[in-house]
């Protein structure tokens, strides 16, 4: 690797949402030490592929997948083209519905610079479309230890602008595509930070601009379109508990899962069976879930 520089290899994973595609392309281009932008287009068809034909190659590596990865898929790949086809040191991961402030990144590579680089992952102050706070990660016990120095100890926390060394790949692997969606960030980010202290920074600002604030969809009044996401949700975060917690705790999550199926049943807006089979089909399929983590070779 040489000396040590600042150079960010910004990941973006995108499926059909060309307009906040390209509002989020245009904060990564402005910001000033992002040196390549790799996008994964998870078999998009509104027209994505065409737009990204026209980017300019020197700082842009453009993978369009012919079938759709699901956002664990598309960030495995994207982190590990980041790590084969750069020499950056850091990498910046993010949804296409990201938009960073343009001195975002700035920030978090100013504390890395503080922290000595002796840090698992930062993370941003997401916020969504009102301001209102969104994404918010999970914080440590002793969370308060550095918030004079603009800096919460997290234990996880989404991939909605996360950043993290190139080291870090080499020691602690790729996220895990066999997780499809949801739970893969929470996935990746426990694997890292139960080894090494991890952050949210304060001035790092992210603007979110899902449709709603996340936090306050539930399986219960959610679109009937997105009931079938429910399934990996529920099946991802068993094995996660399974993996990093005890059995204590994932019983727990079992009969929790289970209570909350029957309030479902009962409270949803419609198809309230296939949200019940959602989160009882998950839960019993991650007691048997188990991929491996992928290693760079």
């Amino acid at each position: 690797m040489g000396m040590y520089t600042d150079k960010i290899c910004a990941v973006v994973v995108t499926f059909n949402r060309i307009t906040l595609l390209k509002e989020c392309l245009f904060a990564l281009e402005n910001s000033k030490h992002v040196n390549h932008i790799i996008i994964v287009n998870n078999n998009s068809s509104d027209g994505t592929s065409s737009y990204l034909e026209k980017l300019s190659l020197s700082k842009y590596i453009i993978i369009n997948s012919s079938v759709n990865l699901g956002g664990a898929g598309g960030f495995a790949l994207g982190v590990k083209k980041a790590y084969e086809c750069t020499t950056d040191d850091y990498f910046w991961i993010m949804d296409d519905d990201t938009i960073p402030n343009l001195d975002a990144s700035d920030i978090l590579l100013e504390k890395a610079n503080f922290l000595n680089n002796r840090f698992g992952f930062l993370c941003s102050n997401v916020r969504w479309t009102d301001g209102s706070a969104c994404n918010v990660p999970r914080v440590e016990k002793k969370w308060s230890e550095m918030i004079s120095d603009g800096l919460v100890k997290v234990s996880h926390a989404t991939f909605v602008s996360v950043f993290f060394r190139r080291q870090s790949v080499r020691k602690y692997g790729i996220p895990t595509k066999e997780l499809f969606i949801w739970g893969d960030d929470t996935e990746f980010t426990i694997r890292i930070s139960q080894h090494i202290s991890s952050y949210f920074v304060i001035n790092s600002i992210v603007t979110h601009k899902t449709e709603n604030n996340v936090s306050d969809v539930t399986l219960i009044d959610d679109t009937s379109d997105r009931i079938s996401r429910y399934y990996y949700l529920y099946r991802n975060l068993v094995y996660i508990s399974k993996k990093y917690k005890n059995k204590r705790n994932t019983l727990k999550m079992i009969i929790s899962n289970m209570m909350y199926a029957l309030k479902v049943i009962v409270k949803s807006r419609d198809n309230n069976v296939s949200r019940f089979c959602a989160i009882i089909k998950g839960t019993i399929s991650g007691l048997i879930f188990n991929p491996k983590i992928s290693r760079i070779n």
